[in-house]
């Protein structure tokens, strides 16, 4: 009997133990959140305020009049209609096609057989060390003479096939059966409709992480877009954005109005496919 209650009193205070650093842990997480979210916070509070608001101390949290013309004043005078869709139609044409170009790439690494497989891949995973700035004097005098400056696909073609995805989706495609593969090919599949009707439906979730990936790091490309795209209307946000400062008279309230153009939809895709992107990170990180 009594050790009967000395059990039932252990139970008891592993419990309330257990429920203490449940609650401490959960208060610990909330102020992360908080201090991560702040900054986010500052940025909307001050797209809407007046710039004369954004600098006083003590600070001002919440403006007193909500300034939506500084939203208006971006889209009708400094055309970030345009710009906006220029973004968002760079980084999803840039984005579908990569993930076509890296598809194919990471399955013929994964799948194929040949000689100097090995050494073209470990090739292709060296260039990951080769930084972006080292390559841009050449691409652009080679765009130069295609006649790509201050064109779209200038910004888009330097990363259809880029190393990094060709790598990812490789890790995925080492987990096709080659049984499958075989049977498809034996029933008459060619290759490219084995990758379209095996490879594609079976890889949704790398598909899905990459192309979130691929998204955003076009949407925040600032450097090589501000070599290559010289005119307004074929600006993006980050240059654009860049573009708004005077070292005499720099409009901050338009910029942070700005930088919430720049983010809101990146937050959104995030929101959405988030499950689709931890999916896709944590079966790479596991496969091959």
């Amino acid at each position: 009997m009594e050790k009967t209650v000395t059990m039932r009193r252990a139970a008891a205070a592993s419990s309330t133990k257990r429920g203490w650093t449940s609650t401490l842990a959960f208060i610990l997480m909330t102020l992360i959140s908080l201090a991560t979210l702040f900054p986010l916070f500052w940025l909307f509070s001050s797209s809407l305020k007046d710039i004369s608001e954004i600098f006083v101390n003590p600070p001002i949290w919440i403006p007193l009049k909500l300034h939506w013309e500084n939203f208006t004043e971006l889209f009708v005078n400094r055309k970030f209609g345009i710009i906006t869709w220029n973004s968002f139609l760079l980084s999803s044409t840039s984005t579908l096609i990569a993930l076509l170009f890296c598809g194919l790439g990471g399955f013929a690494f994964a799948k194929y057989h040949f000689k100097g497989k090995k050494i073209l891949f470990i090739f292709v995973l060296a260039s990951l060390m080769i930084p972006h700035e080292a390559t841009m004097v050449p691409l652009f005098s080679i765009y130069k003479g295609l006649h790509l400056i201050d064109n779209i696909w200038g910004v888009i073609l330097p990363d259809l096939a880029n190393a990094f995805g060709i790598f990812f989706m490789r890790q995925y495609c080492t987990s096709l059966p080659d049984e499958m593969l075989e049977a498809a090919r034996i029933d008459g599949c060619s290759e490219f409709k084995l990758f379209r009707r095996i490879v594609l439906p079976n890889l949704k979730s790398g598909f899905a992480g990459l192309g979130i990936i691929l998204f955003v790091k076009q949407w925040n490309n600032f450097l090589w877009p501000s070599v290559i795209l010289r005119s307004q209307e074929h600006m993006t946000l980050s240059v654009a954005l860049k573009a708004l400062e005077d070292s005499n008279n720099t409009p901050y309230h338009l910029i942070m109005a700005g930088s919430v153009i720049s983010v809101l939809p990146l937050l959104i895709i995030v929101l959405i496919f988030q499950k689709q992107l931890i999916a896709g990170m944590i079966e790479g990180a596991v496969k091959g």
